[in-house]
């Protein structure tokens, strides 16, 4: 069973990186996206049990934020630091923290790892271990800062997800520039 549940996560994940890439391709107006994807692993499982991925947003404060450091004045601190929320709002441009932001339990906001995946393309990536029962989370964001507001870079949803204890939440920000 788990074999099976390796090679549907395998295709899925390859058929998702295609589709982005054709997306990509024709879509020419676009000079700069989030996309997001996340995996939830089980306690004791070897291999993701549920798998998401698709465009974020980026906020208007990330834009002038995304500004500022390549144009005016670099702040010290990189956006790398990932959020999450059992909230059902949709991302919008207008956020400047994602609402209801978790703070405990093994998922507060938490530095991620940076990738560089090419010329003008960078992946942001941490896993989050559960140490309590969290219900209905389907919310995440990108931040240039470790806590507080008004640093959210962008956001997106997913399909809302309940955490036992020692449950996984591996959550991907792709980034690119063009």
């Amino acid at each position: 069973m788990n074999k099976k549940i390796g090679i549907a996560f395998s295709v899925a994940l390859i058929m998702s990186c295609i589709a982005g890439l054709l997306l990509a391709a024709y879509v020419h107006e676009e000079s700069s996206n989030i996309h997001v994807t996340v995996w939830i692993k089980r306690a004791g499982d070897k291999e993701p049990t549920f798998w998401s991925h698709h465009a974020g947003v980026l906020t208007t404060i990330g834009k002038n934020w995304l500004e500022d450091q390549i144009g005016d004045s670099p702040s010290t601190d990189s956006a790398h630091w990932i959020s999450v929320s059992t909230s059902a709002s949709g991302p919008s441009a207008a956020w400047t923290q994602i609402p209801t932001e978790i703070a405990s339990g093994g998922l507060t906001r938490q530095a991620g790892t940076y990738a560089s995946t090419g010329d003008g393309t960078w992946t942001i990536t941490t896993t989050f271990t559960a140490t309590t029962t969290h219900t209905s989370v389907q919310l995440t964001g990108e931040n240039y800062a470790v806590s507080g507001d008004n640093n959210l870079l962008g956001a997106d949803t997913f399909t809302p997800v309940t955490l036992g204890d020692q449950d996984q939440l591996i959550v991907q920000f792709s980034n690119s520039v063009s």
